[in-house]
């Protein structure tokens, strides 16, 4: 049997039709309903295998779309979302971090079996250096012990299902009143809906079966519903909740029944992150795959030449960053978005703490003015009020949870560190022995990053880095191979707190505190997603002890320290100050290389700016020459 499946650049006609469905509305067409007449192509089924093959070999064509590609495979029809954003990375410069530590680790082994052989060992090949260089892992064995007051227990145990005190002042209840009068509350929500009962498309609901959806989020059932009618949304939930299947879900629904010969890009998606549109451009992806809806991306540090071919087809959804979204809207022909008929403002409250606010006015001028526009935001403050007041029209509220507490299937510990000293010898402690895998570690600083890559790729840990100075493409790569499990640890700045949907996360390591107590939940929010367990431990010292305890104040649940073997974390500073001289020789030798990249790159530039100048000298000869001729 053959399969099919449609090339994603290129517009397709839709191939269900039939009458006018009843909840068609201002903002287009709505879903089919049960009793609607839709007519029949699915042909009598009476025909034979050889039928089918002959026909798809003389006359098929008028059984398909003209573009459509026969694929030979059930693995080229499921294709990865990973190889469609594979499209837009540009091939990466080398940057192997793992081999220049394994082949450092080997000169030092070979140097140590040197000095052996200097005093009277016995000799042992090269080849065989690599099994004495053990993980360094003191004493397996011993387990952390894990406390916890008994009064904190008790007392979480009585405030968990208590309602928060609201703390606003008289004029702020009165200007949130004013406010909530704008807003339309949520009819009803059915919370034990399933996907089936929403009258989705049979296309999705096969996308949402194959990606393991089981029953819709809170912030999925409240939303769905709504979002088909066509009305304005400004929702609010906690992150991992399912936010971006909450809006996508809707969009993909509607754009099926779109018209089939009308080119035009309807959905307009913008986040503040390059990651996060990633993501949302797989998710995107997957739930679309069974459909013949075309999207695109529009980031930063992605190839821009795949980026504008892309954006010139008018793709029926674009998933941007604003500052590239405007930059491409000035440079790049044939794209507008004064067709755009659904906006998705998602993360809307970082949105605006990232300075795009003039950016989105901009942006929002441009669309169409019937749009049906939907906000969503992890957090309700007060700027994003003001944005749903300028850009909503008689929206309805969403609010499923204001996001101001860690998950409540979270296990928070903490350590109490005897120095400043002792904190990298305590994150090697904790990474080395028991949190290898699926772990993420929020460190303060981008120089960081790299340094404990190093520093634990020499205690036999594969890691990874997330952080500003990287490259967009190195940064899709390193989260990918975390993804993939190819790194079990992925060490990050605050770039990778928000948002993020990262699978299989178990632990969450803070190697200091943040500042605020709503930083914190969104790092620790990378774990304990979509109802899995998960757990925090957060490193602290003497001066952070005021923002631990705000967190202990703010937190439902009760916090454990973790007890760690003192004797265990001597042995670790000591192999640390042993590894001090390689980690020092590998930035060593990166900043040699870098140096000499930097000096091609300026030797390349001034070649060929010689030979622009010799090509116009030699332009201008020829030029003269022929001028000397006529005047002869």
């Amino acid at each position: 049997m053959t399969l099919g499946r449609q090339p994603s650049h290129q517009k397709k006609a839709s191939t269900v039709m039939g009458s006018q469905r009843k909840c068609d509305g201002e903002y287009g067409p709505g879903t089919i309903e049960s009793d609607d007449e839709i007519e029949n192509y699915s042909g009598s089924g009476s025909d034979s295998e050889d039928e089918i093959k002959q026909r798809q070999k003389i006359g098929g064509v008028k059984d398909f779309f003209q573009d459509f590609d026969f694929v030979e495979t059930v693995k080229d029809y499921h294709r990865d979302s990973w190889e469609d954003v594979l499209e837009y990375i540009k091939t990466p410069r080398e940057r192997d971090v793992s081999a220049r530590i394994a082949r450092i680790r080997q000169e030092e082994l070979k140097k140590e079996k040197v000095d052996s052989d200097s005093k009277g060992a016995e000799s042992e090949s090269p080849e065989n250096l690599e099994n004495t260089d053990e993980i360094f892992v003191p004493d397996p064995a011993k387990k952390d012990a894990l406390k916890v007051r008994e009064l904190d227990l008790k007392r979480k145990e009585k405030i968990k299902d208590r309602p928060i005190k609201d703390k606003r002042t008289k004029e702020q209840i009165q200007q949130d009143e004013e406010n909530a009068k704008f807003f339309e509350d949520a009819p009803p929500v059915n919370y034990d809906i399933t996907f089936l009962e929403m009258n989705l498309s049979r296309s999705l609901l096969k996308a949402i079966d194959s990606l393991g959806y089981e029953t819709p989020t809170p912030i999925q059932a409240a939303t769905i519903p709504v979002a088909l009618q066509g009305r304005d949304i400004c929702g609010c939930a906690a992150t991992g909740t399912g936010k971006t299947a909450a809006f996508m879900l809707p969009i993909l629904e509607r754009l099926i029944y779109r018209p089939p010969d009308d080119a035009v890009t309807r959905v307009l998606v913008l986040l503040p992150t390059r990651e996060l549109c990633v993501q949302v451009f797989q998710v995107t992806k997957d739930l679309s795959k069974y459909t013949n809806i075309d999207t695109a991306l529009s980031v930063g540090g992605l190839d821009l030449r795949t980026q504008v071919a892309r954006l010139k087809t008018m793709p029926d959804i674009v998933i941007a960053t604003p500052g590239r979204l405007l930059d491409h809207l000035k440079n790049t022909p044939n794209f507008g978005i004064d067709g755009v008929e659904i906006l998705v403002l998602d993360e809307a409250d970082r949105l605006l703490d990232e300075h795009f606010e003039e950016q989105m006015k901009d942006i929002m001028n441009q669309c169409s003015a019937k749009r049906q526009t939907m906000l969503f935001s992890a957090t309700m403050t007060d700027k994003v009020q003001k944005l749903a007041l300028v850009s909503l029209k008689n929206p309805v509220k969403v609010f499923v949870d204001s996001n101001t507490d860690v998950a409540r299937n979270l296990r928070q510990e903490f350590i109490r560190l005897r120095s400043q000293a002792s904190r990298e010898a305590v994150l090697a402690y904790l990474v080395t022995r028991t949190f290898s895998h699926h772990t993420m570690v929020f460190v303060p600083r981008k120089a960081l990053c790299h340094r404990f890559v190093i520093m634990l790729g020499f205690l036999g840990i594969k890691a990874g880095e997330l952080h500003a100075n990287l490259k967009q493409t190195e940064r899709l790569l390193s989260l990918q191979k975390f993804k993939e499990g190819e790194n079990g640890v992925l060490i990050a700045t605050d770039v990778a707190a928000r948002g993020l949907d990262i699978k299989g996360v178990k632990t969450v390591i803070n190697y200091t505190l943040p500042k605020t107590y709503a930083r914190y939940v969104h790092r620790v929010g990378r774990t304990a997603r979509a109802g899995h367990g998960g757990r925090s431990i957060t490193l602290a010292a003497d001066n952070e002890y005021s923002m631990l305890r705000e967190i202990k104040k703010c937190s439902k649940s009760a916090l454990f320290e973790r007890v760690i073997d003192k004797d265990i974390l001597d042995a670790y500073t000591m192999k640390l100050v042993k590894v001090e001289p390689l980690i020092k020789k590998v930035f060593e030798e990166e900043q040699e290389e870098k140096k000499l990249r930097m000096m091609e790159e300026a030797v390349n530039k001034m070649e060929k700016k010689l030979k622009d100048t010799g090509g116009k000298e030699k332009k201008l000869r020829e030029i003269g020459a022929k001028m000397n001729l006529k005047t002869n």
